[in-house]
C-alpha cells in the first residue's frame, strides 16, 4: 500500500513542500496520541485566556499549537507560521521558502464529548507573503481525529486521504477523493436562522419543503459543529457546509477564518470536484486583507453550491 512518503515523491518534485506536508502529518500524529488521553490526564478544560479573536481558549488548543509550532520549527523549509492562536506570525527560519498558516484544533468546543475535531492548514510560499489568495496555495490539507485518525491533502492534484497505523504510518486509503456533484444532505446551523440573509433562507427553506418544494427530493440536514467533522462527511459522501455571513457575524466579515480554514478546505473540496463560495465570490478568489480575516463559507457538492449561489444572485 501507498504511504505518505511515496505518494508524496510522486506528487511533486518540491521536497521543501514534501517536508512541510511531512511536518504537519508528524503533528497531527502526536496530537492523536495526546487527544486519546487527554480526559485521563485532565486536558480537556478551559486554559483560562482567549485567543487574538476572543474566543476561550481549550488548554488542547494551546497544547496543539505548541505541538505544531514545535515541529515547524524544526524545519528549516517554513519561514513563517500563522496560527488561530497566535496574534502575530511567527518568524521561524529566515532561510525558510514556504509558509504554513493553521488552526491547530478546530473544532475544541467539541471536546469534552468525544466528536470529532481537527488540525486545518494550509502551505504558501514565502515569496508572497502571508497574505495571497487560496488560488495561490502549494498544498493544503487536515488531519482529522475520529474514530480513525485521517489525514487529507491535496497538492495541486487530487485530494488524498490517509490513515494513521497502529505502527504510526500514514497509509493511503483513498487515492482520489470525489464528492458526487449532487446530494441530499446540506450542513448548517439552524439556530441562527434568525440572523440568516434571505439567500440562506430561501435555499434552506426549499430543502426543508423536499419532493413537494422546488428543489424537488427530500434532504437531510446534518451538523456536528466541527468544521472538520462536516467537511470531512461531504468529501467521503457529499453534501454542501455553510456558514454564510448573517446579520450578527456581518460587521466580522464572517465567522470563519480565510487563511487556515476557508482556503484550505476550499483547496480539498475542489480538488476532489466540488465547488467553494461565499456566496457571492470563488473563496481561492478572495483577497486577503489580514492574517485573522473572516469570511462566510460555503463549499461541498458543485450542484448545491450553484444553488446557493442562484438563491444570493437574486438579489
Amino acid at each position: 500500500m501507498t504511504d505518505l512518503a511515496q505518494w508524496l515523491s510522486a506528487q511533486t518534485d518540491d521536497t521543501d513542500l514534501g517536508e512541510a506536508i511531512l511536518s504537519m502529518a508528524a503533528a497531527g500524529a502526536e496530537i492523536a496520541a495526546v487527544l486519546r488521553e487527554a480526559p485521563i490526564a485532565g486536558q480537556t478544560g478551559l486554559a483560562g485566556s482567549d485567543n487574538v479573536q476572543g474566543e476561550a481558549q481549550k488548554a488542547l488548543d494551546v497544547i496543539s499549537n505548541d505541538i505544531v509550532l514545535n515541529h515547524l520549527k524544526a524545519n528549516a523549509a517554513i519561514s513563517i507560521l500563522v496560527s488561530e492562536e497566535l496574534d502575530e506570525a511567527v518568524n521561524l527560519s529566515s532561510q525558510g521558502r514556504l509558509i504554513v498558516a493553521t488552526d491547530p484544533l478546530d473544532g475544541s468546543s467539541n471536546l469534552d464529548v468525544n466528536v470529532t475535531v481537527g488540525t486545518i492548514f494550509s502551505v504558501l510560499a514565502n515569496a508572497g507573503g502571508p497574505l495571497q489568495k487560496g488560488r495561490a496555495q502549494l498544498a493544503a490539507g487536515y488531519v482529522a481525529y475520529g474514530p480513525a485518525t485521517s489525514l487529507v491533502v491535496r497538492i495541486e492534484g487530487p485530494t488524498s486521504i490517509f490513515t494513521l497505523s497502529n505502527e504510526g504510518e500514514w497509509v493511503q486509503t483513498v487515492a482520489d477523493a470525489k464528492v458526487p456533484a449532487a446530494s441530499g444532505e446540506f450542513a448548517i446551523n439552524t439556530a441562527r436562522e434568525r440572523f440568516w440573509d434571505a439567500a440562506t433562507t430561501g435555499y434552506v427553506r426549499e430543502n426543508i419543503a423536499g419532493e413537494a418544494g422546488p428543489a424537488g427530493k427530500r434532504y437531510n440536514m446534518r451538523w456536528v459543529g466541527s468544521m472538520v467533522a462536516d467537511v470531512h462527511r461531504i468529501l467521503m459522501r457529499g453534501g454542501v457546509f455553510l456558514y454564510p455571513l448573517d446579520s450578527e457575524t456581518a460587521s466580522k466579515g464572517g465567522r470563519l477564518r480565510l487563511l487556515y480554514e476557508a482556503n484550505p478546505m476550499a483547496w480539498l473540496v475542489e480538488g476532489a470536484g466540488g465547488r467553494s463560495t461565499t456566496g457571492t465570490q470563488d473563496i481561492l478568489e478572495v483577497e486577503p486583507t489580514d492574517i485573522h480575516q473572516r469570511v462566510p463559507v460555503i463549499l461541498g457538492s458543485a450542484n448545491e453550491v450553484k444553488r446557493v449561489e442562484d438563491w444570493y444572485g437574486r438579489g
